[in-house]
């Protein structure tokens, strides 16, 4: 986490870029479309190629070395290269400070940044707009800012996540933070009045309390934070949901 800077490109994306760039020196309606089909891989996974979001491994580094008849100088440059990229540490998460978090507060920054990354996205504003059930107004505002600050990537009519999370400094008091609370309780209470009970959870407890035990609930309430979202993120994922844990008293203190 921290201010790690976003690398858009890699050694091995400019040396793909640049046997794609020769092709289409030699016949310039040479595409990406051909490109994927002579290297035998998807328009999406060639794309992540091409933007060092994915690292082939050893078969499929061999089959490109067939399908492009790659010299033995390349195909070592190649294989150093993949091991060189391989080697490198991937940044996974950006934690923000409060000023910062003030300019992306509104729920609809965090939902945008996750949508992108949902299976079948078309990024499209109007795709946003019909997913999130808000204005295009407060669509192109709210992913102008995340690409101003950084956190997504625009590439070629494409939007992604330059990480895989963006964390806040949950125990600091602040306004923005109290606010950003706000409307995620209020999207759940949205979720409860729109969304059948098979497609959501909310459930609600209320019991009596030793406060000398609230830093250890915290601390078992934000293990489950983490395990929740790793068992959600796996597989295809198509939606975006939030989850909103409140410990709270109900009893004023002292009195």
């Amino acid at each position: 986490m921290g201010n790690t800077s976003i690398k858009k490109t890699s050694e091995l994306s400019n040396f793909f870029n640049e046997i794609f760039l020769n092709r289409r020196r030699k016949n310039p309606k040479y595409s990406m479309r051909a490109f994927a089909r002579d290297l035998s891989l998807t328009q999406g996974r060639l794309w992540e190629l091409i933007h060092g979001r994915y690292i082939p491994g050893t078969k499929v580094t061999e089959r490109i070395s067939e399908l492009l008849k790659l010299s033995p100088e390349d195909k070592s440059k190649m294989q150093a290269l993949i091991a060189a990229e391989k080697a490198q540490p991937v940044s996974t998460m950006r934690s923000v400070s409060n000023d910062e978090f003030a300019m992306i507060s509104d729920w609809e920054h965090l939902a945008i940044f996750n949508l992108i990354s949902t299976k079948g996205f078309d990024h499209t504003i109007n795709s946003i707009v019909n997913r999130l059930e808000i204005s295009q107004l407060q669509a192109e505002g709210a992913l102008n800012r995340l690409v101003d600050q950084g956190l997504v990537i625009e590439e070629d009519g494409r939007y992604v996540p330059a990480y895989t999370n963006i964390t806040t400094q949950n125990e600091v008091p602040s306004e923005v933070l109290r606010e950003f609370h706000r409307q995620i309780i209020g999207r759940s209470v949205t979720s409860l009045q729109r969304d059948s009970v098979d497609s959501r959870s909310i459930t609600s407890m209320v019991f009596p309390a030793n406060v000398k035990n609230l830093a250890k609930a915290k601390k078992i309430i934000a293990e489950f934070n983490v395990r929740m979202a790793e068992l959600m993120d796996k597989g295809d994922t198509t939606e975006v949901y939030s989850l909103a844990v409140q410990l709270v008293p109900i009893t004023v203190a002292g009195r």
